[in-house]
């Protein structure tokens, strides 16, 4: 398996691991629930080297990304960013992404595990005037996350951070560490305020050692999870994959039907009328899980997509893909054999206080 550039570093914090994407990733430290609580009420750290980046240049760069993309990237300001997919050509979804516009150029974020497989694609889809380059392997991404995260951030940085905007990226000048790449951006995926940095790889031992010595909690991808899911944004290979088309996945404030985009013509047809939704429950008993079916009588109408226990709410929770037509709240998920009752609510669980 893969391993980051801060794997000897979660060891000695005592690091609990797993395998994620081919990746050897930390899973906790203390304990999922404790790391949860921290990026909800303070400031935690996560080590995400394992997500995909890479930068776009050339001619035409917006003409480019309005086809390999769902969203409309024509006229994105410089230094903002933009949450967007890649489609297959019959409308699933390939990847979630996140496109940021720095100077002349543009830089995609996209899943670890679909990081060979799009930067292929990409290149696939892409005409001559257009350059592609894989950062991947030369830099470390930090997300420093939690509502302290802001205050954190300033005292160790030269730069304001304090008043970037949501989705916004910066370049970032820290007082603790002189590096040559270093980019921060108001993006995350807890649901709560903060940042992810990006930094040269060389230069990511010295970041991490300065924000465990201000007491940020280092987190992993369990908390990670449960997080995410509270505030219901979707995973890859969960709510979103390429069996699954953005309209069904809840999507359809992100797609720009002015843009011909690769998939467009399969969407077309179900712009109005979805087969499938995703919808958010709350599991009366017993915890949904991954690929549970979900049944209204007995007609299974779909299948959970994520299921947890929510550390925030002290109640099992998830989202499930089901057919658009139906309206009850009558649902039952098959449980190792059992059944049990689910509550559909509304998305998502968490939000934030601004």
């Amino acid at each position: 398996m893969k391993r980051t550039s801060l794997y000897d570093e979660h060891k000695k914090l005592g690091a609990k691991f797993t395998e994620f994407s081919g990746w050897e990733m930390p899973v906790s430290y203390t304990s999922i629930i404790d790391e949860h609580s921290a990026v909800r009420t303070n400031v935690g750290v996560f080590d995400t080297s394992h997500m995909g980046t890479f930068i776009v240049s050339g001619k035409d760069i917006e003409k480019f990304l309005n086809y390999v993309t769902l969203g409309n990237m024509s006229g994105l300001p410089d230094r903002k960013a933009r949450y967007s997919m890649l489609l297959n050509e019959e409308g699933g979804i390939k990847d979630d992404v996140i496109v940021y516009k720095f100077g002349n150029g543009h830089m995609i974020v996209v899943n670890a595990g679909n990081l060979d497989k799009d930067f292929e694609w990409l290149n696939d889809h892409k005409p001559e005037c257009i350059e592609l380059e894989n950062i991947s392997g030369d830099i470390s991404l930090l997300a420093v996350q939690g509502p302290n995260a802001v205050e954190i951030l300033q005292s160790i940085s030269n730069t304001d951070i304090t008043n970037m905007k949501y989705f916004t990226v910066s370049e970032l000048k820290l007082k603790c560490v002189n590096t040559d790449f270093c980019r921060i951006a108001r993006t995350g995926y807890t649901g709560e305020d903060g940042f992810e940095i990006f930094i040269s790889k060389d230069k990511s031992i010295e970041l991490w050692k300065k924000l465990i010595s201000l007491s940020v909690k280092p987190c992993g991808l369990g908390c990670r999870d449960t997080l995410r899911l509270e505030a219901c944004m979707s995973l890859h290979g969960h709510e979103i994959d390429e069996n699954i088309n953005p309209l069904e996945a809840g999507f359809q404030k992100t797609i720009n039907w002015d843009n011909d985009f690769i998939g467009k013509e399969k969407l077309v047809p179900l712009k109005d009328k979805p087969l499938r939704k995703s919808v958010a429950f709350e599991c009366l008993s017993g915890i949904a899980r991954n690929s549970n079916e979900v049944f209204f009588g007995d007609k299974k109408i779909g299948y959970v997509t994520s299921g947890s226990f929510s550390p925030t709410f002290k109640k099992a929770i998830g989202m499930a893909l089901i057919e658009s037509d139906v309206q009850s709240d009558n649902l039952e998920v098959t449980i190792h054999n059992n059944s049990r009752k689910i509550k559909i609510v509304p998305k998502p669980f968490y939000k934030r206080q601004k």
